[in-house]
């Protein structure tokens, strides 16, 4: 297995560092054979320099292969032949030799430049605190994500924001109505 370095773009928002742990069993990811995939969403402000993460996490290979079998097959059946009717396989292998930050400069469907996507998301696959160049990292825009959203059913989607809504929303304390406060002056 061909690997490199971990590049920045694939830490933690959260600690500038390197995933330690899975997000959905705790497994540490950092020992040498330990698979895993590395997730990050980002929103870009047009006209503007300025980019937010707006959520980044990994997750182990088994806990990953647990969720995508709650993916139901029509929805899988969908989305790979939405890659493979869209997906340029020669750029795909190019993409295996490539150092790993060329391959996150465009979508790898759309071609779209980084800086042009309103937002995108970036993947990897990673095994301990290297890449795996044999699945390259990639990014893909907004855009194919729109256009994927309609080729998944309401189960795979729900379960999707399940996920999301899991580990990525506020605390519920912070919706629950407040007592007034009393202001003294």
């Amino acid at each position: 297995m061909r690997e490199n370095d971990i590049p920045k773009e694939f830490y933690s928002f959260e600690t500038n560092a390197p995933f330690e742990r899975c997000i959905e069993c705790e497994k540490y990811l950092l020992d040498d054979e330990t698979e895993y995939i590395i997730e990050k969403a980002v929103k870009n402000y047009e006209g503007y320099a300025a980019k937010d993460t707006v959520f980044d996490y990994a997750i182990c290979m088994d806990c990953a292969e647990h969720m995508r079998k709650k993916i139901s097959k029509e929805s899988w059946s969908s989305m790979m032949r939405y890659f493979q009717e869209n997906m340029d396989i020669e750029r795909r292998l190019e993409m295996q030799h490539k150092h790993p930050e060329e391959n996150l400069k465009s979508c790898m469907i759309k071609k779209t430049q980084i800086d042009d996507c309103r937002e995108y998301q970036i993947y990897a696959h990673c095994k301990g605190g290297r890449l795996n160049m044999d699945n390259p990292p990639y990014l893909i825009s907004g855009e194919v994500m729109e256009e994927l959203i309609p080729l998944l059913s309401d189960k795979t989607i729900d379960d999707m924001n399940g996920f999301l809504n899991k580990h990525f929303s506020p605390d519920p304390s912070l919706m629950e109505p407040t007592p007034p406060r009393l202001i003294l002056v």
